[in-house]
């Protein structure tokens, strides 16, 4: 899983592209691009296939190698749409992110619709991307890290917080219960 990272790409047999991250370049394509309809097909396809990618890991659907395949076949379309609109009327040097995202998604097709052949792979990173972001924007407002280890307890104070939040647990017992046990 990776935002287009090609150090990542270059490793292991299998990945999957961010959905999230194509999603932004086809709403960019939507609004910078009038006249393609490709944008919001994609966009759509998107939700759609999150959404029933969700149900099935959560058990609310049953998994369907067939259906998989037709919206697999569905992307394929979007694909082909995109590339007419293309061929009809070129990418602006203003804006060539959506021409770019269609170029990559029709040359690394298996690399948007692994999460739908594999449901043990999910279709974004957004819970890593959220939990970074905390990290990056509290390094940029308040600190600087003068070594390697006041980094290392940093992350490790973060990690503590966030595993209590996503405990549902009162966070000021549970910090002051975890330093009146030391």
């Amino acid at each position: 899983m990776s935002d287009h990272e090609a150090a990542i790409i270059k490793h292991g047999k299998r990945h999957q592209e961010c959905l999230a991250h194509v999603e932004r370049y086809a709403r960019g394509s939507e609004e910078n691009e009038p006249g393609k309809t490709w944008g919001i097909k994609l966009i759509n396809w998107i939700k759609e296939n999150v959404k029933w990618w969700n149900e099935v890991t959560d058990g609310t659907k049953k998994y369907s190698s067939k259906e998989a395949e037709k919206r697999i076949k569905d992307l394929k379309e979007i694909v082909l749409l995109a590339e007419s609109e293309y061929e009809y009327e070129p990418p602006s040097d203003y804006y060539p992110d959506g021409y770019n995202t269609f170029k990559r998604i029709k040359e690394d097709f298996e690399d948007y619709v692994l999460f739908l052949k594999d449901t043990s792979v999910p279709p974004t990173n957004n819970i890593a991307e959220r939990m970074g972001r905390k990290f990056k924007r509290k390094a940029h407002q308040v600190m600087a890290f003068r070594n390697m280890s006041g980094l290392g307890y940093f992350c490790d104070g973060l990690s503590i917080i966030e595993s209590i939040k996503g405990a549902d647990k009162n966070l000021f017992d549970e910090i002051t219960n975890r330093f009146n046990h030391a």
